[in-house]
């Protein structure tokens, strides 16, 4: 067994680290405690993280964006021949840009050959674009937006709207620079400074700009029902869909905050994934309020993440906190609607969670429910070990709290006991720590199914 020690601590009170040096000894794989109402030892910055973070270019972000916009119409279904318009060109464009990052990235279509049936209304070549950084381990961390675009309706009076170069029904001025060029933004942005970062992650990195999605989601459920069958392990899917625009329809302007929406319920593993995001980006971006909403999407409207959960992954959705419905599916959605700076904001929260996740060990197994040990007024929390672990994170909140609100570093064990805690009046949770203090997903612990 590897020695039980502390990762790396930030400041914390000193009556924090008195409880925690009088914790008994622990010794093989159990531990026990009273339980400490005071914070465990905090997740300290990295500052390798911290310097990757200051690499997001608001500029490229834009330059993205601009260029995705200038390929006139994304329609899943429009042309794939033309050099400079549709489909095609912007995916090409896209493949082409993801090989010039790094030859660390492997850069491939995954493609589908779809069938007329609902939105799609014609023999269609789909084809997401997928640059993976393989990690030490095949477990998959995703980032994503979709790169197809679409308008629905007449242009207001008025309006600037170019001549497509070819005459094809799909083929219509559909700019969407913020459904969902600010999404790909991101994703190529953390493509290009994660692959150059010279560090070798445990999970494997996916970074993948999908099609189909104003078609129903199309080309992200073909391809989570694809590596279901494969059995493909995903630790995470970082979904980023109209993300760059500050100022609401109302006129509101809101530039610090980002909304997180995940399914329920409350302790699914995708709204475990939302607080690690609120955890870990609130740590390096503090100016920027992350919000989390308990809600798989906005009401009536749907994004790539929902395959992803349908299928069984972890998944959330990240989104701009005020939108502008008239620059969505408009010939209005132009890139002088995106701000640089909030996507770059934006960018870091994404960038932080997911090298924080990429870095850090698999996320524990529960193999026991809490066990009420001898008179059952104690929580006895048992787990499996994961590879790479030098520690566990003991997490609790009460059992109508949204979010943890305590925590405490319990050592290289796998079974815990924290005294005089009802097992019916708190909510569980396990993370594994790794050798730089980088940390998993919690485990919930839940109440097994009558």
């Amino acid at each position: 067994m590897r020695p039980s020690r502390f990762p790396r601590v930030g400041a914390v009170p000193t009556l924090a680290l008195l409880a925690l040096f009088l914790l008994p000894a622990l010794s093989g794989t159990t531990g026990e405690a009273r339980a400490q109402a005071a914070p465990a030892p905090a997740v300290q910055l990295d500052p390798e993280i911290e310097a990757l973070l200051a690499q997001v270019e608001p500029e490229r972000l834009q330059a993205i964006v601009d260029t995705l916009a200038a390929f006139g119409s994304r329609n899943t279904m429009s042309d794939t021949e033309h050099p400079e318009w549709g489909i095609g060109a912007a995916r090409d464009w896209i493949l082409e840009t993801f090989e010039g990052y790094s030859p660390r990235l492997q850069v491939e279509f995954d493609t589908y050959q779809v069938e007329p049936a609902g939105r799609i209304r014609i023999p269609t070549d789909l084809r997401n674009v997928k640059a993976i950084l393989p990690g030490r381990t095949d477990r998959r961390v995703y980032v994503t937006g979709h790169y197809d675009s679409v308008v629905y309706g007449d242009p207001p009076e008025g309006a600037e709207v170019p001549d497509a170069p070819v005459d094809g029904p799909f083929d219509e001025y559909a700019p969407g620079a913020n459904d969902d060029a600010s999404g790909v933004a991101i994703v190529m942005e953390l493509a290009r400074i994660l692959a150059n970062s010279g560090k070798e992650f445990d999970a494997t990195l996916v970074f993948m700009p999908i099609a189909g999605e104003e078609q129903g989601l199309v080309g992200a459920g073909l391809h989570a029902e694809r590596i279901s069958e494969e059995g493909v392990e995903v630790t995470a899917v970082f979904n980023n869909d109209i993300i760059g625009n500050s100022i609401g329809g109302n006129g509101i302007l809101d530039s610090r905050t980002v909304r997180i929406f995940s399914e329920g319920p409350e302790d699914s593993m995708s709204r475990h994934l939302a607080r690690y995001i609120h955890r870990i980006g609130s740590l390096y971006v503090p100016g920027h309020e992350i919000r989390l909403i308990a809600r798989e999407d906005r009401f009536l409207r749907g994004g790539d993440h929902t395959p992803f959960n349908r299928a069984g992954f972890t998944a959330v959705r990240m989104t701009e906190s005020r939108e502008n419905y008239a620059r969505q599916h408009t010939v209005l959605d132009t890139p002088d609607g995106i701000d640089a700076e909030y996507l770059a904001r934006n960018a870091r929260v994404n960038l932080a969670g997911v090298a924080s996740l990429g870095l850090a060990p698999d996320t524990p197994g529960v193999t026991a429910q809490m066990l009420g040990r001898g008179d059952g007024y104690d929580a006895q929390l048992r787990w499996q070990p994961s590879e790479g672990a030098v520690g566990y994170r003991v997490f609790w909140r009460t059992a109508w709290g949204p979010d943890w609100q305590h925590e405490l570093w319990v050592g290289d064990v796998t079974e815990f006991v924290l005294r005089d805690m009802s097992i019916d009046d708190f909510v569980f949770g396990v993370a594994a720590v790794g050798p730089d203090g980088h940390e998993s997903l919690v485990a919930p612990f839940v109440r097994p199914p009558r």
